[in-house]
């Protein structure tokens, strides 16, 4: 592209200014031929006149012509002018030695007293007739151009080289101007190759305040447009195959159990007694069986489901989770407070009743036999926020960025016991993104954790 520009313009440039100076040289040739046609014409009829004269002055008919001519002959010390003196077809008089050439040149006046012009290669000729009664007598003025000619070949050579000269100089300046207007593209290109290559760090420097800073500060949002969703895409590539990964995980322990205790029931002799356990264990991993598939017909409901929306009231919403997990709560020895300091909740009762459950019960297995797990609804500036908070075991710091994903867990060996399939926070976060809310997560080892559902829009 700039090699096109380049030669292009180069031709272009070259063609004008060649044409240009050629253009000059012509116009100056043509003035100077029309300045010396006037003093052609001027010198021939000062001569013509005056050797009317001394032919009138010396009267007869018979004139000796190198005496008429000597004068002017004598005045011509240039030797670029030259005259001859004709008498019908006969040449009386010549001041220059190749007489052949120019006896050929006579030509006759087309009337009395009048006067033609011409040029013939490189001389200019003024050709008259004598006034009667001397009609038979013809005067030829020539010139010489080719000094002329000479310098204005000179001239022209001198422009077209001066033009050559001024033509490298600006072939010069246009390569280094192309190259500084071609600089930004070539990094665009470079960085572009760079990007395809899968280099997504690439960026281009954004100098200036022109177009092509414009289009550089454009471009590098557009990769950084392109990086983002592209790490997305492979966060998101990456959680799928964690999920299956765990889902394949989390299937293989308890039908490995069933199998088990199946397997011995068929082919070894128990007892009742042995009969019952057997058959708890089996019932027990039904349950966690049972409840994975729930949480995740769950999970994926929410990413496809159109909810209605209603105004919630937040007491019987309390009332009606806290009959909900009362039992499994006396059951551990947790104390559950509920305090309702609003009214109202704009969203969907069904989702915010499993949002609070799920919480609720992730505090209540992580508190001892005495622990306590608090549920507030209030009012936080223009914003509705539920907390959820707990004096349990805490999650490390380490750990909270990654209790949100499917199937994770803190600890997991006693998840499993209690029958958690690590699905709960991550259904409630999908919960809380469907009703434009941020789940936020506060935890301390060892003294508790608070989980709030921060709800952008003001409760009713």
């Amino acid at each position: 592209m700039k090699k096109k520009t380049f030669f292009t313009t180069q031709f272009m440039f070259l063609l004008f200014f060649n044409g240009a100076v050629l253009l000059l040289s012509v116009m100056l040739w043509k003035e100077k031929l029309e300045v010396q046609k006037e003093m052609a014409l001027s010198e021939h009829y000062m001569i013509l006149s005056s050797v009317m004269r001394d032919m009138q002055a010396e009267g007869g008919d018979g004139y000796d012509a190198a005496k008429l001519m000597e004068p002017y002959t004598r005045y011509r010390k240039d030797k670029r002018r030259a005259l001859f003196l004709y008498r019908g077809e006969q040449l009386l008089y010549s001041d220059v030695d190749d007489r052949e050439i120019f006896d050929m040149e006579k030509t006759a006046a087309a009337e009395e007293g009048m006067r033609r012009i011409r040029t013939d290669g490189l001389f200019l000729y003024v050709e008259g007739k004598f006034p009667q009664p001397w009609d038979d007598y013809i005067l030829v003025y020539r010139y010489d151009l080719r000094q002329m000619y000479e310098n204005w070949r000179k001239l022209k050579n001198t422009l077209f080289l001066g033009g050559s000269g001024c033509s490298l100089l600006l072939s010069l300046c246009l390569l280094t101007l192309l190259n500084r207007l071609f600089a930004p593209l070539q990094q665009i290109a470079a960085t572009s190759r760079s990007i395809a290559s899968g280099d997504l760090q690439g960026r281009l420097p954004e100098k200036g305040k022109d177009e092509v800073a414009a289009m550089a500060g454009s471009f590098n949002e557009m990769a950084s447009t392109i990086q983002r969703q592209i790490a997305a895409l492979q966060e998101a590539a990456e959680e799928k195959q964690r999920l299956v990964d765990n889902f394949a995980h989390e299937l293989r322990t308890p039908l490995t159990a069933i199998y088990g205790y199946g397997e011995y029931l068929q082919k070894a002799a128990v007892t009742e007694e042995d009969k019952v356990a057997c058959a708890g264990y089996i019932m027990s991993e039904c349950r966690r069986l049972s409840n994975l598939s729930r949480q995740l017909l769950e999970l994926a409901a929410l990413r496809g489901e159109d909810i209605a929306w209603e105004q919630v009231p937040v007491e019987r919403l309390m009332e009606t989770v806290e009959y909900t997990v009362r039992a499994k709560a006396e059951k551990r020895g947790i104390t559950m407070t509920f305090q309702a300091e609003l009214d109202v909740l704009k969203g969907n009762p069904e989702l915010l009743e499993s949002l609070l459950i799920n919480l609720i019960d992730n505090g209540i297995k992580a508190c001892e036999s005495g622990g306590c797990v608090q549920v507030k609804a209030y009012r936080d500036g223009e914003k509705a926020v539920l907390s959820v908070s707990d004096n349990g075991r805490g999650i490390p710091p380490e750990e909270l960025g990654r209790v949100r994903e499917a199937f994770y867990r803190v600890d997991k060996a006693r998840s499993r016991k209690e029958g958690g399939a690590g699905l709960g926070l991550s259904l409630c976060e999908q919960i809380a993104d469907i009703h434009q809310a941020v789940m936020e997560l506060d935890s301390i080892p060892q003294k508790g954790t608070t989980v709030r559902i921060v709800f952008p829009f003001e409760a009713g």
